[in-house]
């Protein structure tokens, strides 16, 4: 009678499983996050969306000509730098999210070419005729891209597109004010390289300064435009390559519109108009130099 009992007790017990009074579901997996990628100084950089659940994630790569994927990463942050690639390549990545022993899916795959930074220098032209800019040639690199903004201002906007990965060089002529040539503005640059979709981190920042300073008659004026409060740093140099290298001593016609200290640092002190005066010995003959600065 007890046997019977026991196995009376398994059928039910059965029954009860098979039709819906106890269930059992798995546990769910988390969902496929979002990735991107770029270029970044040294490395490529992966972000990734957030998902809910999830305790650490997996960031796979390989190059676009291999067959299998590597671990990059895994843990609990949502981005990660790779800088163990060949600079040229073209990379795949891919990032999962895990929950506790539970993986999900796999997001879609993102493409990149990893471009070095490049690194990038800026000299006003001899000759006067702009503003050249120069790089290292970038492995990979199918072209470059310009950008440059004037230094009073923050934002910049692209110039030129440069379509050969060999070229190196690139000369601004757009600086120069046929009708303001006197007029001293100081311009900042960067450049990217880029290939198919993939863009390099931008160079670090080149600045220079452009104003024309006729030598047969170095005494005409130039202008330049401040604001109230700002310090200009530039002119010394300005004045120093069109005069290979001179002591100048410098004087303000008004000290509380404009300062000058003996190096050639202009400060605007309020709204108005100086003239400042460089005075320089140049092939045994004295000169004086006049800045009209005018204060914003």
């Amino acid at each position: 009678m007890k046997t019977i009992r026991i196995i009376a007790a398994a059928l039910l017990s059965a029954v009860i499983m098979t039709s819906g009074f106890c269930t059992f579901s798995a546990a769910k997996a988390p969902a496929a996050p979002k990735l991107t990628v770029k270029n970044v100084s040294s490395g490529v950089k992966a972000s990734w969306s957030k998902v809910k659940g999830a305790t650490k994630y997996v960031l796979k790569y390989k190059k676009a000509s291999g067959k299998s994927f590597k671990t990059s990463y895994s843990g609990t942050k949502t981005s990660f730098k790779d800088d163990n690639l060949d600079p040229g390549a073209k990379y795949v990545f891919k990032v999962k999210a895990v929950k506790n022993s539970v993986s999900g899916s796999f997001s879609k795959k993102a493409e990149i070419t990893f471009l070095d930074k490049p690194t990038l220098s800026a000299d006003e032209r001899l000759d006067m005729d702009g503003i050249c800019l120069k790089w290292k040639k970038i492995k990979g690199a199918k072209g470059y891209r310009v950008y440059r903004s004037l230094k009073s201002k923050n934002s910049y906007k692209k110039i030129a597109t440069i379509t050969k990965g060999s070229s190196t060089f690139y000369r601004d002529r757009t600086v120069k004010d046929e009708k303001n040539p006197t007029q001293i503005n100081v311009y900042k640059y960067y450049v990217k390289a880029y290939c198919d979709g993939s863009t390099s981190a931008k160079s670090d920042e080149a600045k220079e300064i452009y104003g024309w300073i006729d030598k047969d008659n170095p005494e005409s004026p130039l202008y330049l435009t401040i604001k109230k409060g700002e310090v200009f740093k530039d002119i010394y140099k300005k004045l120093a390559d069109n005069f290979i290298s001179y002591m100048f001593t410098w004087k303000t016609s008004k000290k509380s519109v404009a300062k000058v200290s003996d190096v050639g640092v202009i400060t605007g002190v309020k709204a108005g108009t100086a003239t400042l005066t460089a005075s320089a010995n140049y092939n045994d003959k004295n000169y004086n130099i006049h800045i009209i600065v005018t204060v914003k």
